[in-house]
């Protein structure tokens, strides 16, 4: 009788761990959610981004400065890119060359690139406050329309 319930009151307490140890971290979406928790405990912005022919769309368009997570997905029959840059240019006047936007003497914030049709990419950056530009810089995509702004303040 001892014996079984030591036996119980183990398999009590590794239940507890269990649950206590399966519910440290989390994370929640919702519709027009911005913001997510991580497992360190910090919270940042989640912007849903969707590149097609030829379009780059963000929601929502301004975020708070820190950590954000693009959510990204290729609704295309193209492959795409999703360059984000930080910059004062209005997105439609950026430097065009042989049809892609020279990303030198441009601050890079990051990117991810071949994003195949119908598939989903993420992007988590720490930005600073300001002006940036959204492009696809495939030969051609930015000037066919492919460019947003987001404004991190």
């Amino acid at each position: 009788m001892v014996r079984t319930r030591h036996t119980l009151y183990a398999l009590v307490a590794a239940l507890a761990i269990a649950t206590v140890a399966c519910s440290s971290t989390s994370s929640s979406t919702s519709a027009g959610s911005t913001s997510s928790s991580t497992s360190d405990g910090s919270t940042g912005a989640s912007v849903a981004a969707t590149v097609k022919d030829y379009e780059v769309i963000i929601d929502p368009t301004s975020v708070a400065a820190g950590e954000v997570n693009f959510a990204i997905t290729n609704e295309g029959p193209e492959t795409h890119e999703f360059v984000v840059l930080q910059t004062d240019t209005a997105p439609e006047a950026l430097t065009v060359e042989d049809g892609i936007v020279p990303e030198e003497g441009i601050t890079v914030a990051g990117e991810v690139e071949d994003i195949a049709p119908g598939t989903e990419a993420n992007l988590t950056l720490t930005l600073e406050a300001g002006p940036y530009v959204i492009i696809c810089n495939i030969e051609g995509h930015y000037e066919q329309g492919m460019h947003t702004s987001l404004t991190v303040t």
